[in-house]
Protein backbone atom coordinates (compact mmCIF):
# COMPACT_ATOMS: atom_id res chain seq x y z
CA UNK A 1 0.00 0.00 0.00
CA UNK A 2 1.56 3.09 -0.80
CA UNK A 3 -0.18 6.95 -2.17
CA UNK A 4 1.06 8.62 -5.17
CA UNK A 5 -0.03 12.02 -4.95
CA UNK A 6 0.87 15.80 -3.22
CA UNK A 7 -2.59 16.31 -2.34
CA UNK A 8 -2.51 17.38 1.23
CA UNK A 9 -6.05 15.78 1.76
CA UNK A 10 -5.33 12.52 0.12
CA UNK A 11 -2.10 12.19 1.85
CA UNK A 12 -3.76 13.29 5.45
CA UNK A 13 -6.80 10.65 4.99
CA UNK A 14 -3.88 8.10 3.89
CA UNK A 15 -2.00 8.78 7.01
CA UNK A 16 -5.04 8.02 8.90
CA UNK A 17 -5.79 5.40 7.28
CA UNK A 18 -2.11 4.03 8.13
CA UNK A 19 -2.54 4.93 11.89
CA UNK A 20 -5.82 3.35 12.51
CA UNK A 21 -4.00 0.45 11.71
CA UNK A 22 -0.92 0.80 13.99
CA UNK A 23 1.80 3.23 14.29
CA UNK A 24 4.17 4.05 11.83
CA UNK A 25 7.26 5.93 11.97
CA UNK A 26 8.53 9.05 9.90
CA UNK A 27 10.72 6.82 7.80
CA UNK A 28 8.03 4.01 7.49
CA UNK A 29 5.41 7.37 5.86
CA UNK A 30 8.07 8.20 3.42
CA UNK A 31 8.69 4.97 2.15
CA UNK A 32 4.58 5.11 1.65
CA UNK A 33 4.90 8.03 -0.50
CA UNK A 34 4.63 10.50 2.22
CA UNK A 35 7.48 13.31 1.31
CA UNK A 36 7.66 15.36 4.85
CA UNK A 37 5.43 13.18 7.71
CA UNK A 38 5.57 15.98 10.17
CA UNK A 39 3.85 18.49 8.28
CA UNK A 40 0.96 16.38 7.54
CA UNK A 41 0.69 15.29 11.36
CA UNK A 42 0.93 19.03 12.37
CA UNK A 43 -2.21 19.57 10.01
CA UNK A 44 -4.03 16.54 11.15
CA UNK A 45 -3.48 18.01 14.95
CA UNK A 46 -4.77 21.41 14.10
CA UNK A 47 -7.76 19.59 12.60
CA UNK A 48 -8.06 18.12 15.84
CA UNK A 49 -7.15 14.30 15.59
CA UNK A 50 -5.52 13.37 18.90
CA UNK A 51 -1.45 12.20 17.71
CA UNK A 52 1.00 11.41 20.16
CA UNK A 53 5.07 11.32 18.71
CA UNK A 54 7.13 8.44 20.19
CA UNK A 55 11.19 8.62 19.43
CA UNK A 56 12.95 5.56 18.53
CA UNK A 57 16.33 4.68 16.82
CA UNK A 58 16.47 3.43 13.34
CA UNK A 59 19.29 3.32 10.94
CA UNK A 60 18.48 4.70 7.29
CA UNK A 61 19.59 2.69 4.14
CA UNK A 62 23.27 3.15 4.57
CA UNK A 63 23.06 2.04 8.38
CA UNK A 64 23.37 5.54 9.97
CA UNK A 65 21.16 5.73 12.86
CA UNK A 66 18.94 8.30 13.10
CA UNK A 67 16.21 9.49 15.98
CA UNK A 68 12.84 8.72 14.49
CA UNK A 69 9.49 10.10 15.51
CA UNK A 70 6.68 7.45 15.90
CA UNK A 71 3.04 8.68 15.51
CA UNK A 72 -0.26 7.08 17.78
CA UNK A 73 -3.23 7.65 16.42
CA UNK A 74 -5.53 7.82 19.95
CA UNK A 75 -9.51 7.39 19.00
CA UNK A 76 -10.95 10.45 20.47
Amino acid sequence: MAINTTSVYEQQKFILQCLHARPHSTNELRELGIYFPPARIKELRDKGFHIDTFYRKESDSTGLPHRIGVYVLHEN
